[in-house]
């Protein structure tokens, strides 16, 4: 990025500026006279963010873009650290980017997407920049996002404001979020992934950590012998998981000796899997069971040789045939798609598949932190309800983060505890990303370590270590679970600061705030209400260090580093 302009873009609901001034805010039918249109396309008055707005009716062939531009007529006043920010919405098929210039020369372009606090397509989306000189110049840059061969549309755009920028976040009691407190939303059922049949001690550290449900494999090759299925081992499983008031979810993998090898492929072994899977489902038919198709059918580590989405469309059909003649009832997702691959889900999930799948599993992985995964999970979600209705359910059946990467740890030791306190910051990050989103069902990967050499990253994305020991990231993630299931989810804070997020949860006489900054080398300051505040607490439950604000407040530093901050608040008695 360059020097003098740093830009962020947040979806939420933005108040008019108090301390600045209106560009335009369209309410005047010469409004749009200090606007250009470069391309094909017009610039109208329409509905705007509130009351009227810009609309722009745009054509785009063959890649082509469009550009609407305003330049100041006369100096815009200099505002020490200035905003500039307006409202814009847009069709999924194009993309969309906000150019800003200030007076120094500096330029940057940044993409308008989906982020926590709106991550729907098509709804009014808000875009900020950060300037520190006075504003040369803004434009929205339109562009198709595929080759068709023209794309027609509008986009609308309001309240083009300037105002000064503060690098204060205050939260207390009663804070607006995306959805009013009447529709609280209900938390994702949260599960963890396990690796062995036969671990109780570990089993009992999920339950108390706040898991719901177990994934574990349910193998092929160690059930079936001689056409002849054996369930014994995973039989016991169930039984502990439901001693403990769990249950899990089957992943019907992976190929059988007798029935191809690594992978079915023909129409005789397609059929012995959907024989397997039928007597799966007979088996535990009424249990607290759900099914997985498949292991990330998309990589070639789980579908030998290279992934066909052709190949694994068969055999999902075959598998849901069966399964549904046996058990019309059972709750089955198709195989978790790693890295969210919106173009393997379209090859290999058709509408046709609507009535008898409940829901599309994908294994959301982002190396760095999860927040980047937004928008092409929002692309993905879109594609879903339009190709397979709105009943059709998104579940992330896999998500997790190894010990062994620390961006501040260059020799990735996974046994460090450098590299286990990152472990623990991004698993807190990624369940509230989920519950953000929206995700009905989670998991994390995983609950043991699946090794002991600290410089293997498959070997430590436990919260266990391979003996059994707690890791950081199990106390943050008992801490979240515990105290964020005891209250109602609410929603986001819709308008934070570039980077920051906050999450509202309400207790019967109090609040809880989860706020949490996701880009790197940055502090940011938290004001709270001094008469309310009842705890600021870290991720592990540790006490806070404030300072004294403006009166009546009290100040906070938050860093991506340091991981998410808990701050309770008390209400009064609610009803």
């Amino acid at each position: 990025m360059l020097p003098g302009v740093a830009l962020i873009a947040c979806l939420a609901h933005a108040e008019v500026p108090r301390d600045g001034y209106a560009i335009d805010t369209f309410e005047k039918a010469e409004s749009l006279a200090t606007w250009r249109v470069s391309g094909t396309g017009s610039l109208n008055l329409g509905n705007g963010y509130r009351g009227s707005g810009a609309v722009l009716n745009y054509r785009l062939e063959h890649g082509a873009r469009v550009i609407v531009a305003w330049s100041p007529k006369a100096p815009t006043p200099k505002l020490q650290n200035s905003r500039i920010s307006l409202w814009v919405r847009f069709s999924g098929d194009v993309a969309v980017t906000l150019k800003a210039e200030d007076t120094g020369g500096n330029t940057v372009l940044l993409p308008i997407q989906a982020s926590l606090e709106h991550p729907q397509p098509g709804e009014w989306q808000y875009a900020a920049g950060r300037l520190r000189k006075r504003i040369a110049g803004l434009a929205l840059i339109i562009q198709p996002r595929t080759e068709a061969a023209a794309v027609e549309g509008e986009l609308y755009y309001d309240e083009v404001m300037l105002s000064k920028d503060k690098n204060v976040f205050r939260l207390g009691p009663g804070e607006r979020t995306d959805t009013p407190a009447e529709k609280a939303r209900d938390l994702a059922i949260t599960g963890v992934n396990i690796h062995l049949l036969r671990d109780e001690h570990s089993l009992d550290l999920a339950r108390d950590a706040g898991f719901e449900f177990v994934r574990m494999d349910l193998l092929w090759t160690n059930v079936e012998r001689r056409g002849r299925f054996r369930f014994f081992a995973y039989d016991h499983l169930l039984e502990e998981l439901e001693a403990r008031g769990m249950g899990v979810l089957w992943i019907l993998d992976y190929g059988h000796p007798d029935h191809g090898g690594d992978v079915p492929r023909s129409t005789e072994d397609i059929a012995a899997f959907g024989r397997f899977a039928e007597a799966v489902v007979t088996r535990y038919r009424g249990r607290n069971v759900r099914y997985e198709i498949w292991n990330e059918p998309n990589n070639p580590l789980f579908w030998a040789s290279s992934p066909n989405p052709a190949e694994y469309a068969s055999l999902l059909r075959e598998a849901l045939t069966a399964m549904r003649r046996a058990d019309p009832s059972a709750i089955i997702s198709s195989g978790g798609i790693s890295i969210l691959d919106l173009s393997y889900a379209r090859r290999a999930v058709d509408r046709s598949l609507a009535p008898v799948l409940s829901a599309i599993s994908v294994h959301p992985y982002t190396r760095e932190r999860p927040e980047p995964v937004v928008p092409a999970y929002a692309a993905l979600r879109s594609w879903a309800a339009d190709e397979l209705g709105a009943n059709i359910q998104l579940w992330n059946s896999e998500w997790g983060y190894s010990s062994t990467f620390s961006a501040a740890d260059p020799a990735q030791n996974g046994h460090s505890d450098r590299g286990r306190y990152r472990q623990a910051n991004l698993a807190v990050r990624e369940i509230l990303t989920v519950w953000s989103l929206g995700f009905p069902l989670c998991v994390w990967y995983d609950l043991r370590d699946d090794g002991d050499d600290p410089a293997n990253p498959e070997q430590n994305y436990g919260l266990l270590d391979s003996g059994g020991r707690e890791k950081p990231a199990l106390r943050a993630v008992r801490k979240l679970m515990t105290t964020a299931k005891t209250r109602k989810l609410i929603g986001i804070v819709p308008q934070p600061p570039s980077g920051v997020h906050a999450m509202r949860f309400d207790g019967t006489d109090d609040e809880l705030f989860i706020s949490w900054a996701d880009t790197p080398e940055r502090t940011q300051t938290l004001e709270c209400n001094r008469k309310d505040l009842i705890s600021a607490t870290d991720m592990m439950g540790r006490v806070l260090e404030t300072k004294s604000g403006p009166k009546g407040y009290l100040r906070l530093s938050m860093s991506e580093d340091a991981g998410p901050v808990y701050l309770l608040f008390k209400t009064g008695s609610r009803p």
